[in-house]
């Protein structure tokens, strides 16, 4: 065997070692759960729509129909993501935890032009990733019914208990680390070999 195979070999074998490696460590990382549920944001009454702060102010009039009221179902998907809902979902669960805790693993986002937004959260315990989001579905949907003169929001699809986790991904980290010194060691040889030239 020349040099050169031999080198190729041992590349070849570090590769292999390294995507095992990289796949142990992935499955004894804790798995990560998401479970999503859907609100849908519906027109009420009335052409015009003003909303409403805690304190009772106005603060801006909309007029919801075709295009803008897409725009302000994806205001609203942002207005998911702060802390009143996180604190009133908190304390409905009694989860020991803090609203900024609860916000780094809860996402919202409008469900591509529709009146939907699509509520998930990513929780160690499956039983609670559904309960927060669910919660959470149910605190937004309140706060904009109460706050809005004609819109109105519902939880349309409660979120189900997840079976598969969605991190870590032992096989397909191990795959990609493989492919990706593969890559390597074929390049760095090629080079090599233009180097020897």
């Amino acid at each position: 065997m020349n040099a050169e195979a031999a080198m190729a070999s041992r590349a070849a074998v570090a590769s292999l070692l390294v995507a095992v490696a990289v796949s142990a460590a992935s499955l004894l990382q804790t798995p990560k759960y998401e479970a999503s549920a859907q609100v849908r944001v519906d027109q009420g009454q009335g052409d015009q729509q003003t909303y409403v702060t805690e304190s009772g102010e106005e603060i801006q009039t909309l007029f919801p129909k075709g295009a803008r009221l897409q725009a302000i179902i994806l205001t609203l998907a942002h207005f998911i993501d702060s802390q009143p809902v996180a604190q009133e979902a908190i304390q409905r669960l009694g989860l020991r935890m803090e609203p900024a805790e609860l916000l780094d693993n809860l996402t919202a986002e409008q469900v591509e032009n529709t009146s939907f937004i699509r509520i998930s959260y990513k929780d160690t315990d499956p039983v609670q990733a559904k309960q927060i989001v669910n919660t959470a579905g149910e605190v937004f949907s309140e706060l904009i019914t109460e706050r809005s003169r004609t819109l109105r929001a519902t939880v349309y699809e409660e979120a189900r208990v997840p079976d598969t986790p969605i991190s870590p991904k032992p096989l397909r980290n191990g795959l990609f680390t493989l492919v990706a010194g593969l890559a390597l060691s074929v390049g760095l040889m090629a080079w090599r070999g233009v180097l020897r030239r």
